[in-house]
C-alpha cells in the first residue's frame, strides 16, 4: 500500500502521552502517530522513509507544509 499524502491543514492534530509526549493527528477516522519530520528539501528521503514503513503492512501518511514533510504511522503500528 502506497503511503497517503496529505496537506497538512486537512489533519486533526493532537498530543498524547504514552511515556512521554508524542504528536499524533487523525485523518479519515485512523490515528497515526508522528515518526519523523522532513525539512522541505529532503522530499526524497520522506518519501523514501514513508514507503519503507508501508512495506511493513501499515499505514502511512506524508503530510505536506510549506516548511516540512512529516511522515506519520498508523498508531496502533508504532504502539502495540
Amino acid at each position: 500500500m502506497l503511503p497517503l499524502i496529505v496537506v497538512e491543514d486537512l489533519i486533526s492534530a493532537f498530543k498524547f502521552w504514552n511515556e512521554g509526549i508524542h504528536e499524533g493527528m487523525l485523518y479519515r477516522n485512523d490515528f497515526y502517530v508522528s515518526l519523523h519530520q522532513f525539512a522541505l528539501a529532503d522530499r526524497a528521503e520522506a518519501y523514501s522513509r514513508a514507503t519503507k514503513e508501508s512495506n511493513k503492512g501499515f499505514k502511512v501518511c506524508v503530510t505536506v507544509s510549506k516548511t516540512h514533510y512529516t511522515v506519520w504511522v498508523e498508531m496502533r503500528s508504532h504502539l502495540t
